[in-house]
């Protein structure tokens, strides 16, 4: 009897891959710094089905980023969690973040924010704790664009706080 062992390969290639594969959880938050209209534009990058899981563990079991028929407030309760897990303080005082929207693309949620009136900085201070109490492998990188400087912060559950000199 001879085998056609090339189909059987891939087949036990694909379980093992599937069985011990495990998900990565990352965010990628951008700042912009924009000197002539004193904002610094935030763009956060998250994966919606992981924005999605955090969401319904507080008790928003049916929670859907993308639904047209949510009972909830999706845009309130998306920026009420970023708040609280993100936060930027430049030269020691603490900057509000303005919701200005989101887009769906795919896989992908875009979170658009800004902070306004910033009329100089020299240090700005990061903590980015999203998603850090759902994933122990969460990793939030954080690139700060400014005075034609790029700067770049790896944030996760052992270091969600870093600083940037100017």
């Amino acid at each position: 009897m001879v085998y056609n062992i090339k189909p059987i390969i891939i087949v036990i290639v694909f379980f093992y891959c599937v069985l011990l594969s495990h998900p990565f959880h990352a965010t990628i938050t951008s700042f912009d710094c924009k000197k002539d209209s004193k904002i610094i534009e935030v763009t956060i990058k998250i994966f919606t089905n992981d924005f999605e899981k955090v969401l319904r563990a507080d008790k928003k079991d049916d929670f859907i980023i993308d639904s047209k028929n949510s009972l909830y407030n999706v845009d309130g309760l998306m920026f009420i969690y970023i708040k609280q897990n993100l936060v930027v303080t430049i030269d020691g005082n603490r900057k509000e973040l303005s919701w200005v929207g989101k887009e769906i693309e795919n896989d992908i949620t875009w979170c658009y924010l800004e902070i306004i009136n910033v009329e100089y900085l020299s240090k700005v201070s990061i903590e980015n704790k999203l998603f850090l109490s759902s994933f122990d492998d969460q990793l939030n990188i954080c690139h700060f664009y400014c005075s034609n400087k790029t700067e770049t912060l790896m944030l996760h559950k052992e270091t969600p706080y870093g600083e940037i000199i100017y």
